[in-house]
């Protein structure tokens, strides 16, 4: 179940099944109250003002948080002890910030005292925690993510490199867009069907955009659009690799643009819900 927080008076989300964890490990997904990414310029100084407060509450600081550029692919990275700096700049420059990982919508951390942010606005974030191993991995499931069962590849990576046990594992999915409100062509359907065996209820279907929506009843028809479960896809993943426990959040981005961002409805909007992770 997923309820509010705040952080100085500023909302964010947390998950009810994370709480025991706590401070050891932290997690929470921002609102449009506490955002901290943006490219609009009369926002910007409120998400960095955000940011500051975000990672001053986490005990973040240059020397122990991690960033990705996500790109809508499977590509996971696990976190060394410390980011690197910037490529680009000398060793000594401790005033520029450490390299991005790019071309990555996956992070692993599994050293203490590390932390790391992605980013959102209507795809699905999925937080990964295994409480024996001290391990956490944050995704970034788009559509096309899904499709590629970037979910199942956290969960492998887990297993593969720091002895996790599915049934171990404790699976959050934070806030993204509602089956009802992802209208996708049927080429969508037809990526996603058969990452998953069990599809009951994660597909709905209907004639034409003016059409109502026939349920889980294939419509046969080159005008058909389908509504996929992004949260629930994302869950049977999970489920099929062998987890147990997996906590989706009731709110919407679409339906609750009131206090989510939302691409769709924001007509292409540059803001964005973030999902912060940090191992103590």
């Amino acid at each position: 179940m997923f309820y509010f927080d705040n952080i100085k008076g500023k909302k964010i989300l947390k998950s009810s099944v994370l709480i025991e964890f706590e401070p050891n490990f932290q997690h929470f997904f921002t609102t449009k109250e506490s955002f901290i990414k943006t490219n609009d310029p009369k926002l910007e100084n409120a998400a960095n003002s955000n940011l500051e407060t975000v990672l001053n509450h986490i005990g973040a600081n240059r020397e122990n948080f991690f960033k990705i550029k996500q790109t809508h692919s499977t590509n996971i990275v696990i976190c060394p002890e410390k980011p690197a700096l910037n490529k680009e700049n000398k060793d000594t420059d401790k005033s520029k910030p450490p390299e991005i990982f790019n071309d990555t919508d996956g992070i692993i951390l599994h050293k203490a005292d590390t932390a790391t942010v992605l980013h959102f606005a209507d795809c699905t974030p999925v937080l990964l925690y295994d409480p024996k191993n001290h391990t956490a991995a944050g995704l970034h499931a788009g559509w096309r993510g899904t499709a590629g069962a970037i979910s199942r590849k956290g969960v492998s990576l887990m297993k593969k490199e720091f002895n996790s046990n599915p049934k171990d594992i404790i699976a959050v999915i934070g806030p993204c867009i509602g089956q009802e409100d992802f209208e996708s062509g049927m080429e969508v359907y037809e990526a996603l069907k058969n990452t998953v065996q069990n599809q009951e209820g994660l597909f709905k279907f209907k004639e034409t955009p003016e059409g109502k929506l026939t349920g889980s009843l294939l419509v046969n028809s080159d005008s058909a659009k389908s509504f996929p479960d992004l949260a629930k896809i994302n869950a049977v993943q999970l489920m099929e690799e062998g987890v147990k426990t997996v906590d989706i959040c009731h709110f919407k981005t679409y339906r609750n643009n009131d206090i989510l961002f939302s691409y769709r409805r924001e007509n292409k909007t540059t803001n964005r819900i973030s999902m912060v992770l940090k191992l103590g």
